[in-house]
């Protein structure tokens, strides 16, 4: 399983980006493994960064805030997103929160509960 995180920098066990398709890095995972890429996220925002992400073959997303269109393209192609808490929140931490499945999954009955609303009307 691949699973992908939102991370602030490229440095080893960075934390979670609060920021999903606007965060400038993203750690990749292999649950088989257990090898972290970290990689610059080409893109700022929209839908190409989740399609980047299903190119990659991403099984899961860890995030803490998700918008209601990527996350919907996302569940149309089956990957799952987990909420892994608010404040500073480290990848190992959110993996072993993965492994012992104690994180919240995101699915569309509870999805308003995690997108990032704006400031603008």
């Amino acid at each position: 399983m691949k699973v992908a995180l939102p991370v602030k920098t490229n440095k080893e066990n960075p934390a979670i980006s609060p920021l999903f398709g606007h965060a400038k890095w993203f750690a990749f995972v292999d649950t088989d493994t257990n090898e972290i890429n970290i990689e610059k996220n080409p893109y700022d925002g929209g839908v190409a960064v989740i399609e980047w992400l299903l190119q990659k073959g991403t099984d899961i997303v860890i995030t803490q805030h998700i918008g209601a269109k990527p996350f919907a393209i996302l569940w149309q192609n089956e990957v799952e997103c987990f909420y892994p808490g608010e404040g500073r929140i480290t990848v190992n931490e959110a993996l072993e929160g993965l492994a012992k499945q104690n994180l919240e999954k995101i699915v569309p009955e509870n999805i308003e509960k995690f997108l990032r609303h704006s400031h603008h009307k």
